[in-house]
């Protein structure tokens, strides 16, 4: 019941969590985006207003400046330049009250006529601006005016130093077509300048000169009422940043204005929504709190009470006992219900009672020997045959396993065959024999499911009828054998022999023989078979010698002439594999004794071993080598056309090696014996 609490709790807490979460991310978002819009709109109404008051100070330089562009004092100070107007016009209190820094004088053919620079914070005159100076010789934009209603104002950066500066063409009152030169006034925009800039606006300001802009005009975030694009920069959470790039007098984006607000409204919105999320959380305990107090009084306390009285019940195996609980609501039903159940199971009980004596009683009965076996292989049941048992009764508790009484390879494969049984729940048998009381006895074990992860295991002692299989599979092999060998090979031997007296042609006779040859390697093999235990392999390490020695003998040569080298493991093969592997052995090594010793001496090896899931087969000879000119693959040999048939009759490969004589090299699998009964 505990666990179901835990899961009951487990539920509401994920669910109010869930809930939680998914308020919290949606009024984050909400919130969130309305405060970020909120917080854009001051900084773009707060860079507007920088931009605006730039802008005005550039008007307002512009203004003043008309007033001297215009003066017929300053028209003929251009054309012949005085100590007066220089004394009475251009005092450093003049140049500090109209707040520019500089000012320079041409005359109409472009020649500067008087400069002068003045420091209207530190009110000293300081030696005029010859970057600029030089500036304009470079440039003569600012020095070219159309007419006399043309103006030029903006900022300009020269010598690492940012300038507002207005350019003007000098005119008289009464003739204003004529334009006797021009005046170039301008202020520089230093940190005392931002910084009166920035306390006007009550805002953080710099302005800087930036040679790429590119970054800051391809990715804008807001756009001014006056056209530019801002690009915002968040600094940190107290800060945050507007950039806009304006044009310098040139018209050239390169100007950057940097304005920069306390974030109080994304500031104002962390609070918000911590204050959002506190509620939330409240609000969801209160809510878990109680809604659990419901369940627990309404249901889990009673679930509770239900769960002990069912356990007493289990643990007593009393089912005559009844469960009492008053109410009309589903549990009360389900109450109800299990009580009926433990009536069915009273009756079950008796029912069950009598059948597993019935049960004992036959398996009492059975002759077999019965073991109850766990997936593990523990045995935790059995009962022993009365004759000839196979197992002493032991002394040892239950508490054993298969491999304890069995051998490890027996006791694996009843484990393998366990898992079988289990898997699909149908029956599965194996067989298995044992030494008992000195001989061999072979056991038949049937398995079939008994329980959960459980099984029965009945064995029978299949001796006799094992040896009464085997003798009538002998007596059928034996039967096969002769109508194989005694007929076929006979008959097809004696036909060649008879065949080949009729020619006189050496290469007849000769392929005669060798066909004699095919039929007596597969007449050894048969002997081979008749002559073992095991009428359905047979053992290379004895059948290859006999088979090499044969030939060796029938094409004349003795064992001194011809050093015959056989390296055979202890390999045992069905029929289908041993007779082709016979006549390949037989075709290459005629092909050796035939062709390899011009000298009538040398050496024949005949190697074949396992190697990993495969065989290698080997025969080679230290003769003379095969030719060079000719395809072993494509030949008109009818021996080693038969060798590359007999190759891909066992599924293998094969290659041949010239170096040191001749050898080849056939790579193979067994293949599954097939029985045939006539």
């Amino acid at each position: 019941m505990a666990s179901l609490r835990k899961k009951t709790l487990a539920i509401i807490g994920a669910t109010l969590i869930g809930l939680i979460v998914v308020l919290f991310m949606s009024s984050q978002v909400i919130i969130t985006n309305s405060f970020v819009y909120l917080e854009q709109e001051e900084l773009k109404k707060d860079v507007q207003g920088a931009r605006n008051s730039l802008y005005s100070e550039m008007e307002n330089l512009e203004k003043k400046t008309v007033d001297w562009a215009v003066w017929d004092e300053t028209y003929y100070f251009v054309h012949k330049p005085d100590q007066k107007y220089i004394e009475s016009y251009l005092m450093d209190e003049t140049f500090i009250n109209q707040r520019f820094d500089f000012a320079l004088f041409y005359n109409s053919s472009g020649k500067l006529v008087y400069s002068k620079a003045v420091d209207i914070h530190e009110e000293i005159e300081i030696p005029p601006p010859q970057g600029i100076i030089s500036h304009l010789k470079d440039n003569s934009y600012l020095l070219e005016h159309q007419n006399s209603e043309s103006k030029k104002t903006g900022m300009l950066y020269v010598d690492d130093a940012t300038i507002i500066i207005t350019s003007q063409p000098i005119i008289t009152g009464y003739d204003n077509s004529s334009i006797g030169g021009i005046v170039l006034m301008g202020r520089f925009l230093e940190k005392e300048e931002i910084n009166i800039l920035s306390e006007k606006n009550n805002l953080a300001l710099n302005v800087y000169y930036a040679e790429d802009p590119t970054e800051l005009l391809s990715n804008p975030d807001l756009q001014l009422d006056s056209g530019e694009y801002v690009y915002v920069n968040p600094i940190n959470e107290n800060v945050i940043y507007g950039s806009v790039v304006l044009k310098d007098i040139y018209g050239e984006h390169v100007m950057v204005l940097d304005v920069g607000i306390e974030r109080s409204i994304y500031v104002h919105s962390k609070a918000t929504m911590a204050y959002f999320v506190m509620i939330l959380l409240i609000s969801g305990c209160v809510f878990g709190i109680v809604t659990l107090s419901l369940l627990e009084n309404s249901y889990l306390s009673r679930l509770n009470k239900l769960n002990d009285d069912i356990k007493s019940i289990g643990e007593s195996q009393d089912f005559s006992r009844r469960i009492f609980e008053e109410g009309d609501d589903e549990l009360s039903n389900l109450i109800v219900s299990m009580n009926k159940l433990l009536e069915s199971l009273e009756e079950s009980e008796d029912l069950v009672s009598k059948r597993d004596a019935t049960i004992q009683a036959i398996i009492q009965a059975m002759p077999d020997m019965v073991f109850q076996i766990k997936k593990d292989g523990t045995i935790c049941n059995y009962k022993l045959s009365t004759d000839e048992c196979l197992y002493e009764s032991p002394d040892m508790p239950l508490d054993i396993k298969i491999d304890d009484v069995l051998p490890n390879d027996i006791a694996a494969k009843e484990l393998e065959t366990i898992d079988e049984v289990l898997r699909t729940g149908k029956m599965q048998t194996m067989q298995y024999q044992l030494p008992v009381k000195g001989e061999i006895r072979y056991f038949e074990v049937r398995i079939v499911v008994s329980g959960e992860d459980e099984v029965m295991s009945v064995v029978k002692d299949i001796t006799e009828i094992k040896l009464a299989e085997d003798a009538r599979k002998k007596d059928i092999l034996l039967k096969e054998i002769h109508h194989r060998v005694k007929n076929n090979l006979q008959v097809i031997s004696s036909l060649l022999r008879l065949q080949s007296k009729k020619f006189e042609d050496k290469e007849v006779i000769e392929a005669f023989k060798e066909s004699q040859h095919r039929a007596r390697s597969m007449a050894m093999a048969h002997e081979s078979l008749y002559q073992s235990n095991d009428l359905e392999n047979i053992n290379l390490k004895t059948y290859v010698p006999t088979l090499v020695k044969y030939l060796v003998s029938s094409y004349g040569f003795s064992s001194d002439d011809i050093k015959i080298h056989i390296n055979i493991k202890n390999i045992i093969f069905g029929i289908d594999t041993s007779i082709p592997i016979g006549l390949i052995i037989n075709e290459l090594v005629s092909n050796s004794l035939k062709h390899a010793f011009n000298e009538g001496t040398g050496e024949i090896k005949v190697e074949l071993y396992p190697e990993k899931d495969e065989f290698i087969l080997k025969i080679s000879d230290n003769g003379i080598g095969f030719p060079e000119d000719m395809d072993f693959r494509e030949t008109d040999s009818l021996g080693l056309q038969l060798v590359n048939s007999l190759v891909e009759q066992i599924e293998g490969t094969i290659e041949l090696d010239r170096n040191n004589g001749t050898a080849f090299k056939i790579i193979f699998k067994e293949l599954s014996y097939k029985r045939r009964d006539y």
